[in-house]
């Protein structure tokens, strides 16, 4: 991913993730985040501004799994979503710096879209936000798949390869789906679900697809 572009997508979803939390309300920053069931939307933003500190200080220990994203979330626990916001347009744009400075190679530091992007849509399935942009779903999954794999999941902007340990397949879905399912935000039915032309691999292929631990239920965003 060309540094401009990755610092740009993640800074444009930073400011639309900002413009849409500021103003909310005590309730709306209290509602449980479907799609990160253990978090609200106050914690999920506390993660966002966490995370940028983090990428910023090198502090990747644990990246990204549970205890290293609990901490971020609890260090903000008691502050204003203003706090954490203004705290985020701090460490966003030194992160975005960072980015272009050329100066770090670490996959998760140079595309912190990725990220951004899954939580924007997290956050659109709890408060209708509105989905993040194509340009984000395509980056994010050109990102993660590889140039060859047994699965080929082919979708109306072109033809896409899953590695893994699942048999060799085929499936046709949206873009959109695919981003959602690469990082678990979509249940083992509704990848099931899809359009597969070996419909005795779906079962195979709906837990080895998702690249993050996978919802139980069944979401829409």
């Amino acid at each position: 991913m060309n540094p401009t572009t990755s610092a740009t997508l993640y800074a444009d979803a930073r400011a639309r993730i900002t413009t849409a939390v500021r103003d909310l309300g005590a309730a709306d920053l209290q509602r449980l985040v479907p799609a990160c069931p253990e978090w609200t939307v106050h914690n999920l933003v506390s993660h966002l501004a966490g995370g940028a500190a983090d990428f910023v200080a090198g502090n990747l220990e644990g990246a990204p799994r549970p205890p290293w994203t609990a901490v971020q979330v609890d260090a903000r626990r008691d502050r204003s979503i203003g706090g954490v916001l203004d705290e985020w347009a701090t460490t966003g744009r030194q992160l975005e710096e960072l980015i272009l400075s050329g100066t770090t190679a670490h996959p998760m530091i140079c595309n912190p879209y990725v990220d951004a992007g899954t939580h924007e849509a997290d956050l659109h399935g709890v408060l209708g936000i509105g989905r993040p942009p194509r340009e984000v779903w395509l980056a994010t999954i050109d990102w993660i798949v590889d140039e060859s794999g047994p699965l080929t999941v082919t979708t109306s902007d072109g033809v896409f390869y899953v590695s893994g340990d699942g048999p060799v397949a085929a499936v046709e879905t949206s873009s959109y789906e695919l981003f959602r399912a690469l990082f678990g935000r979509r249940s083992a039915a509704q990848i099931e679900s899809w359009a597969w032309s070996t419909p005795e691999h779906a079962a195979a292929w709906s837990a080895e697809l998702p690249r993050l631990p996978q919802t139980p239920q069944d979401l829409a965003d």
